[in-house]
């Protein structure tokens, strides 16, 4: 079983390194040891622990005992977290999980060098079934709401505790078996490992993926639903209560937003003028009734917030964004929808809410189906997002960045028309084409100071 067994190690390894990498956005930068990162610290224990294990009978067996004890702190730092998500106002644990570590390994060690196999692998197992046992109390304990997210996790986290007893069970059924060691094991006890391994990676795929949600939803949720939103919303169909939120609204995207808030006034000033335009033409003209604009133009300014969940070292980079940062940036339109959610007003299908989150998730949508998130096409995107993104676009261009000089309106205009029937829909390019005197007039106008 020698062979199998490192060919086991060496898949582990590699996959769990891989999932170290495509999660390490996720954490952020100078809060590695904080409570709410020990999922990542654990996962980091357990990619560590099976590398370990393949270099330790060429290297050094004394690897053995430090890759027992990333397996350790990998089950033990997941318990810590899952407290920590129960209870994040909880006591913290300071040292003593390190201490424990330290104690375990000083045993573990005394136990290879007596060549106790069975002694050191059972309390091993038992160490990680108490940290299984753990996670699950904490994770059950959850409120309902919460726990729905995470039920995978906690499937695979009982299955891992199941085939942990398995392997407690198996090793008295074979504790006086010749030649007992770790690469030697019987292919009975290593297929119980091999598949305790497999729900080991479903378990983190499954935390990484709550993480991600959470960091999309949740920590957007949290700075809409406060104090003030509340009270607002108790009169969500009166018509102050329904402007005291808009500014409130307006206000939260302004602060996260890295445009001026100049912005946010040149475009929603562009909408409008292309929604008189069109229906002037007699397009959309159904839709494009006094209070679809009137919508329009006061959920415009909520286009971008959901830049409120994307972290300051993306929004506020100054170079050139990275695969994995763009990636996250994208999520921006995903997480004003679910901002806009959040705020729970029952406007029904034609009200200012519904039309922002239209916006929010939509702008960056292209007629030919190229755009994000979803990758609608055609009229399958909302009126307001097509028109949002041209509005978008033309600002952007005539505008300096931090990543480009400022474009003249001849040479946005240009461009833009060279993105009818691919990004934009023709009918709100011909639109601008006849209204492109207005657009450069509310340019100059409403200029960045």
């Amino acid at each position: 079983m020698q062979f199998p067994n490192q060919i086991f190690f060496v898949t582990a390894s590699l996959i769990l390194w891989g999932l170290v990498a495509a999660s390490k956005p996720l954490v952020s930068k100078g809060k590695f040891f904080q409570a709410e990162n020990y999922w990542f610290v654990a996962l980091i224990s357990t990619a560590s622990s099976f590398s370990l294990f393949i270099l330790a009978p060429h290297v050094n067996l004394v690897l053995l005992t430090l890759a027992n004890v990333c397996v350790i702190a990998g089950n033990l730092y997941l318990a810590i977290f899952c407290h920590f998500l129960r209870n994040p106002k909880a006591r913290k644990l300071g040292l003593l999980p390190l201490f424990v570590l330290l104690i375990f390994g000083l045993v573990f060690e005394y136990l290879r060098q007596t060549e106790a196999f069975t002694e050191r692998v059972f309390i091993t197992l038992l160490i990680v079934s108490i940290c299984l046992i753990w996670q699950l109390v904490e994770l059950l304990r959850l409120c309902s709401v919460r726990l729905k997210n995470l039920r995978l996790f906690i499937f695979t986290v009982f299955i891992e505790l199941a085939f942990a007893v398995a392997r407690l069970i198996a090793l008295f059924i074979y504790e006086h078996q010749a030649g007992m060691t770790l690469y030697e094991e019987p292919l009975e006890v290593s297929l119980l490992r091999w598949s305790w391994f497999s729900f080991t990676v479903i378990s983190y795929v499954a935390l990484i993926g709550y993480w991600i949600n959470r960091l999309g939803n949740e920590n957007a949720k949290a700075l809409v639903e406060n104090h003030l939103i509340k009270e607002e919303l108790a009169h969500k169909k009166a018509e102050k209560a329904e402007l005291q939120l808009l500014t409130s609204l307006n206000a939260l995207a302004k602060a996260r937003d890295n445009e001026t808030g100049n912005h946010i006034i040149r475009t929603q000033k562009y909408v409008k003028v292309l929604a008189l335009r069109l229906r002037s033409e007699g397009h959309y003209k159904e839709a494009l009734s006094d209070q679809f604009i009137d919508l329009l133009f006061k959920g415009a300014p909520l286009h971008d917030v959901g830049k409120i969940g994307i972290p300051d070292h993306i929004l506020l980079k100054k170079s050139g964004l990275t695969e994995q940062e763009w990636e996250i940036m994208k999520t921006h339109t995903l997480i004003g929808e679910s901002v806009l959610n959040a705020t729970d007003v029952d406007d029904s299908d034609h009200g200012v809410i519904a039309t922002a989150i239209n916006i929010a998730g939509g702008h960056h949508e292209k007629w030919d189906g190229t755009g994000y998130p979803r990758g609608l096409a055609g009229e399958a995107i909302p009126l307001a997002a097509r028109i949002m993104a041209l509005a978008d676009m033309y600002d952007a261009l005539v505008n300096e960045r931090v990543y480009k000089k400022a474009w003249t309106h001849e040479q946005a205009a240009q461009e833009i028309i060279s993105k009818r029937r691919t990004h934009l829909d023709p009918l709100i390019v011909d639109a601008f084409i006849s209204e492109q005197d207005a657009f450069k007039e509310i340019s100059q106008k409403y200029q960045d100071s």
